[in-house]
């Protein structure tokens, strides 16, 4: 089957998800799209549908805070802590419609507005990792200074990772987006076969973060084979740099990474 054949389908998949997804701690959303350009679909099923799943984790994580507050602090102190819990859940609906905006734009082949809509999806990643770190620091604020271990352990240490997984997955969202975006379907089709002719059809992503030296030496080979093909390679360092014009450092910093230099991002 042809490579953009396929619709890309965000809504949620069948199959259940697992609570948050714990393998992310050496997560990288470019080197991800690589090996999951052969199925962007499923994985896009997949990286939304976890989305969701810790969505529905952090609800959960914030009705445990708000018992802690409603223990611990004063009577107004809950109305406070529910003010800044919504503003999370505000930011956690701006990157699902940002998102599902881009998707619809890119379904229907239309270039206008695509790029506003990335940025926008920046501010809202941005806006959501600050309005986490004001509701953890609120806690803080409004629970005496005995209850703050608890605070850390029950509500700072397990809403943290929490986020930076779903952070993690609106980047895979985003990079296999605009790989489908930016890439013609001859030339995802060209990358198809260069993922197939460099790495086994049973390697996974997973696989790629335990055995990275070996996954390195795949990638400078795409590298090589990229840059015989229209600037697929330069496509490619544009898409993992977040879409945005790269200055020479960062350009620099980028292919020294990809040669293994540099270890992650």
């Amino acid at each position: 089957m042809d490579a953009l054949e396929e619709q890309v389908d965000l809504k949620i998949a069948a199959e259940p998800v697992t609570a948050t997804d714990k393998s992310n701690r050496s997560h990288n959303p470019g080197l991800r799209a690589l090996l999951s350009i052969k199925n962007f679909s499923a994985i896009l099923l997949q990286d939304y549908a976890q989305l969701l799943v810790i969505e529905k984790d952090l609800e959960g994580q914030h009705k445990n805070g708000l018992l802690i507050i409603e223990e611990h602090a004063a009577p107004e102190a809950a109305d406070k802590f529910k003010l800044t819990a919504s503003a999370v859940t505000k930011a956690l609906t701006g990157i699902k419609n940002t998102l599902n905006s881009a998707k619809d734009n890119i379904e229907k082949k239309e270039t206008a507005g695509i790029t506003e809509l990335w940025q926008q999806l920046g501010l809202n990643v941005k806006q959501l990792k600050a309005d986490v770190k004001n509701l953890i620091s609120t806690g803080y604020k409004l629970l005496p200074e005995t209850q703050f271990t608890k605070w850390e352990s029950a509500f700072a240490k397990a809403e943290e990772p929490m986020v930076q997984s779903l952070v993690d997955h609106v980047d895979s969202c985003r990079v296999l987006l605009q790989m489908i975006e930016k890439y013609s379907p001859d030339e995802l089709n060209q990358i198809t076969k260069i993922i197939a002719d460099q790495i086994p059809p049973d390697f996974t992503y997973e696989e790629a973060v335990v055995y990275q030296q070996d996954y390195y030496k795949a990638l400078v080979n795409f590298k090589k084979e990229f840059k015989e093909e229209k600037n697929l390679w330069d496509k490619f360092l544009d898409i993992l740099a977040g879409g945005t014009h790269q200055s020479p450092s960062e350009r620099v910093m980028l292919e020294r990474w990809i040669e293994g230099e540099k270890g992650n991002l």
